[in-house]
């Protein structure tokens, strides 16, 4: 629960006595008219709430009454109900959830607010008596109360007679899964761990509850106990296959039966009609562990052919290498020439073979950049032989392009990067090849018999054929990027399970992991090859998957996939986060979305892969953040020829660099691998595909060195990388992290808060109970974040 933290000096009017009228309108709404009610005026003074005003009379009736008198109970019942309600629309926070700033024991509490809600408010009983038994702990006056009461606010004293009895007819419950009270452990689970799942019965009867669990796997009804104070449990065994699961609650009343299903967070309950979907509950494979090292890194992603530069004549000869194959490459002579977007004269469609000359040995070069940044991941995009600039389009998997070195430029690469403790992940792309490669050879640029030639070729069944040579099966219906069966055993053993296949010679010339392009176009059985063949040459090679959407539920092919599970990867690219942040900077969602979102990753992913989940804000398939900052246009449902026509002011530039702060801040507070597209910390901007690609560029060192200083904090302490992370939002334009750990560290058991907040000037407080702490209370500058050591 929030606190409810006002000015000293802070004053509203409370109103006594008078006489009311009902009148019901024809959709039997009520409303409420008063008379000759008296008011009085509530000054908050040190604590306490003190009458300052207004009707003498009751002024000093008031002042001179004990505490546990009626009058002086309803005062202070009414100005706390009022000043939480004034807090939530301050907030943006519905009033339905009141009870996160107001907690009362006293039942004229109750009464006051049922009368605020419904009264002042407009709310039916069905929605307000929710709030109401969420917020107090008592509702029911005894009838010496309520006649007493009946002399200071009669309409509220009538009220009570109201909660009465929907105390006994109305059903209302409390489920947090988020909370260890309702779900313990409020996360997911190892095959064959058990949880204890529990609801508290606020208001109505029940015969009695079941536990329903159901998965993809089958389905197990459990009753559910009843304890003390309405609580019923039930305990659920995780059964011993991984797999994605739900729940829900069924009650048993007399008059029929109600379901308690998620609500609008994703994790807490309400009573619902008729069928929807359960609260979500994850199950893993037990053994499942991801490379400590990773856990621990900040990445940073680079497009090798717009990064560095090593003036050696290298690009060069590559250029010469790929036109003397009879490919058509271009390389620009200064990183000023513009991006080339558009078909060259006597081309149909634009291709994408323009180079700037990034080398391997230039990003050797970079490596004190990159330490300064406090990287110690590199993700490079493809680096073997292809046609194309971005390289997806592989020629030979097994050479590094000529354009960006040789294979011995990597392995000096990657020894000299371990110098400076930065390790290398590599870009493999294995559901399809290029057309113009040494295994599909259409164009009859190599000297190999490609499927292309016939079926004598040593790689024709990698690949379909429908009507042989030209109707084959293409990525996406590309015809420059012929899939390939990834279940022919051939294929699998020279890139997956040879003794010197593609995935085990890379990390042996010192590539420390994979990040495995469009993995959905892979089969589960493949991925997990690649994660078992890559961890039997290097334990600790983390793999990296593909993946847009949330990994646990992902279904594709017919099929739901187990990427999150412990068989197949050890992280994905978090673009749902991404697509989340950017919701919330640009007032699509409020803090408490955006809270629910982060809350429900935490519970809903595996904690191996949760705290190695590849936190992007960038990457070279989205606009880059300061542009998707700039405008509130969707940038990627244009087409190129309106996108390189899109220009931003440079106020709009400005407040993007000011909300990229807040984003980044928040990429490296929470857990997982924060992870830098090249040039976003330089300010560098780029609409879609090939704009997100231009020449890396240094100008903005303010902006740089704010993500040096963010890299430092996060590397300077492991609790950003293992300790626990509490997410909350005091209102709609601030959001507030917690990381600290669970239990005792002794010198190491520091806590951090960090505060992100998208508005104006704002005062804040954060919940730091469950660092063991109170409440801390704050101010913050408008669009501004900030972390603080607490501990």
């Amino acid at each position: 629960m929030h606190a409810l933290i006002l000015p000293e000096g802070t004053t509203y009017t409370i109103y006594f006595g008078g006489s009311y009228e009902e009148h019901w309108s024809e959709d039997s709404s009520l409303f409420i008219s008063y008379r000759d009610r008296r008011a009085v005026t509530a000054r908050l003074t040190g604590e306490s709430w003190l009458p300052m005003g207004g009707d003498a009379q009751l002024c000093a009736a008031i002042v001179s009454s004990p505490r546990d008198a009626v009058i002086r109970r309803y005062f202070t019942s009414a100005v706390t109900a009022y000043a939480a309600s004034q807090e939530c629309l301050r907030r943006h926070l519905p009033l339905t959830r009141i009870y996160e700033y107001f907690s009362f024991d006293d039942p004229i509490a109750a009464a006051e607010l049922l009368r605020l809600l419904m009264d002042d408010c407009g709310f039916r009983i069905e929605a307000a008596f929710p709030a109401v038994v969420r917020s107090c702990a008592s509702i029911l006056l005894t009838e010496e109360e309520q006649s007493a009461l009946s002399d200071y606010q009669p309409r509220t004293a009538k009220l009570s007679e109201l909660l009465r009895r929907a105390k006994d007819n109305l059903l209302c419950i409390e489920h947090d899964g988020s909370r260890e009270e309702f779900r313990d452990p409020p996360r997911a689970l190892r095959c064959g761990e058990r949880v204890r799942i529990a609801f508290r019965l606020l208001s109505g009867k029940i015969e009695n509850a079941e536990l329903n669990v159901f998965g993809d796997k089958g389905r197990e009804t459990i009753p559910m106990t009843k304890g003390e104070g309405g609580r019923y449990s039930a305990v659920f065994h995780a059964p011993d296959e991984a797999q994605a699961m739900w729940y829900s609650i069924r009650l048993i009343a007399s008059e029929g039966s109600y379901t308690i299903c998620p609500d609008e967070t994703g994790y807490c309950g309400e009573i619902c009609g008729g069928e929807r979907a359960g609260f979500r509950l994850t199950v893993f494979r037990r053994d499942f562990e991801t490379p400590a090292w990773f856990r621990h890194a900040v990445m940073y992603q680079v497009f090798p052919d717009r990064f560095a530069f090593s003036d050696d004549g290298t690009a060069e000869k590559g250029i010469a290498y790929h036109s003397a194959l009879g490919q058509t490459p271009e390389l620009h002579r200064s990183i000023d020439e513009p991006l080339r977007w558009q078909p060259r004269p006597g081309e149909k469609s634009y291709s994408p073979d323009d180079f700037y000359g990034g080398t391997l040995k230039g990003i050797e070069n970079k490596l004190p950049y990159l330490k300064e940044l406090g990287i110690s991941c590199l993700y490079l995009n493809p680096i073997v032989e292809a046609r194309s600039n971005h390289r997806y389009d592989t020629s030979d998997y097994g050479r590094v392009d000529p354009i960006l070195g040789t294979n011995e430029d990597f392995e000096h690469l990657s020894a000299k990067a371990s110098e400076l403790g930065i390790r290398i992940i590599l870009d493999g792309v294995y559901s399809h090849t290029g057309a113009d490669s040494i295994y599909f050879n259409r164009y009859g640029n190599y000297d190999s018999r490609g499927a292309y030639q016939g079926a004598d070729s040593p790689y024709y069944d990698w690949y379909e054929f429908r009507s042989f040579p030209d109707d084959y099966r293409s990525w996406w219906g590309f015809a420059d990027l012929p899939e390939v069966d990834e279940c022919n055993p051939a294929w699998q053993k020279l890139v997956i399970t040879g003794e010197d296949s593609v995935v085990k010679s890379w990390l042996r010339r010192g590539a420390s992991g994979w990040r495995l392009d469009v993995a959905d176009e892979l089969p589960d059985s493949v991925l997990a090859l690649i994660r078992s063949a890559a961890k039997e040459e290097k334990s600790d090679a983390p793999i990296i998957g593909e993946v847009w959407e949330d990994a646990v539920i992902k279904e594709s092919y017919g099929g739901r996939r187990n990427y999150a599970l412990g068989y197949s990867l050890d992280s994905v690219m978090n673009y749902p986060f991404r697509t989340a942040v950017l919701d919330f900077m640009h007032g699509r969602c409020d803090a408490r979305s955006l809270r629910d979102f982060l809350i429900s990753q935490r519970m809903n992913y595996p904690a191996p892969l949760y705290y190695s989940l590849m936190n992007l804000l960038g990457s070279h398939d989205v606009e880059r953040l300061k542009s998707a900052l700039a405008t509130d246009i969707v940038i990627k449902s244009l087409p190129r020829e309106e996108q390189v026509k899109l220009t931003f002011n440079a106020e709009r530039l400005e407040r993007a660099v000011r909300l990229e702060k807040l984003c980044a801040a928040l990429q490296f507070a929470i857990p997982g691998v924060p992870s830098i597209y090249y040039g976003d910390e330089q300010g560098m901007e780029g609409v879609g595909d090939p704009f997100n690609r231009a020449p890396f560029r240094e100008d903005d060192r303010e902006l740089h060195d704010y993500y040096v200083n963010l890299s430092a904090l996060r590397n300077s302490d492991p609790v950003f990388a293992e300790g626990e992370v509490s997410y909350d939002a005091p209102s709609a334009d601030v959001l507030t992290i917690v990381r600290y750990y669970a239990g005792d560290h002794g010198a190491t058991n520091s806590v951090y808060l960090t505060v992100i907040n998208r508005g104006e000037a704002a005062e804040y407080f954060a919940d730091l109970s469950c660092a063991g702490l109170g409440m801390y209370a704050g101010k913050i500058a408008a669009e501004c974040a900030e972390t603080i050591r607490i501990r």
